[in-house]
């Protein structure tokens, strides 16, 4: 490893732990000004630390690459969901800041990122040793899923609990449509199948990926898990209503959301880390 990679290693960690720090600090100072403050480190470690690892992987054309595909095609997607109803189906963003027909920059901001992490580990998942055919092919599917599972743990909370969009349908036993569902799969496999074709290009020389550097997004991906369960542990006792004027202990969307995240994000973490660290030849039966 050069001295190069070693720097650009440690300087992901370094990010990664800032990051796990300020979501932990966030997740246990719900409604306090430590909240706002640990959110704001949480988000610019988080994208200073995908410029990065998008750097360690592929040459700059190509991080510049994934970057402006995956901020047009969530943009895309967004709006005309915003305007049509297609694909998410109806709803409306709360987010604060600056939006663009009715998109929040936020929000393409989430979609840049978590789209990285749900790539990475599919990468490591699927494994770049595939043929290139079963890998262009599978890959994409399986970061799809993986984003799916994110968006399935998140939406009951980031709708109801956080208060960050309405839909205007709500539906099923947590008040999130399934056209919600349907267009986080839609969104992620168009943006993953595109990528996936033209990102050999630009791939960095192997010995770049490490496993130390591939090892990033399942520590990230355990984070945002474990943000929800702490969370869990500071909701309170507050209400949603849901569809019909039904209404949900918060606490109950929470820990339906927390399990959820043990066998989504959970297994996701557990395959990837199986997958980076595997049995040694004196260790097999």
């Amino acid at each position: 490893m050069s001295i190069r990679t070693r720097w650009q290693v440690l300087a992901g960690w370094s990010l990664v732990a800032i990051w796990l720090a300020a979501t932990i600090t966030a997740a246990l100072n719900i409604g306090s000004p430590r909240q706002a403050v640990a959110e704001a480190v949480y988000g610019a470690a988080l994208a200073a630390f995908v410029v990065l690892h998008t750097l360690m992987l592929y040459r700059p054309a190509g991080a510049l690459g994934y970057l402006a595909l995956a901020a047009v095609v969530a943009f895309g997607f967004e709006a005309c969901s915003v305007a049509t109803g297609f694909p998410f189906g109806s709803y409306v963003h709360h987010f604060e800041g600056p939006r663009a027909l009715g998109v929040p920059f936020t929000v393409v901001f989430g979609w840049v990122v978590l789209a990285w992490v749900a790539w990475v580990l599919a990468r490591v998942i699927v494994g770049d040793n595939r043929d290139r055919r079963v890998f262009v092919l599978v890959t994409p599917v399986v970061a799809t899923l993986i984003l799916g599972g994110y968006d399935l743990v998140i939406d009951p909370i980031a709708a109801y609990a956080r208060g960050l969009y309405s839909y205007g349908s709500p539906s099923g036993a947590l008040g999130v449509p399934l056209s919600n569902y349907f267009g986080w799969l839609f969104t992620g496999w168009v943006l993953f199948q595109v990528f996936s074709l033209v990102e050999g290009r630009w791939r960095r020389d192997p010995r770049f990926s490490t496993r130390s550097t591939l090892l990033m997004p399942a520590v990230i991906w355990f984070g945002l898990a474990l943000q929800v369960n702490l969370e869990m542990l500071r909701v309170g006792d507050g209400t949603a209503t849901l569809q019909g004027g039904r209404v949900v202990p918060l606490s109950d969307i929470y820990a339906t959301c927390s399990a959820t995240a043990w066998f989504t994000m959970g297994l996701v973490v557990a395959i990837s880390v199986a997958r980076l660290f595997p049995a040694t030849t004196a260790n097999r039966p």
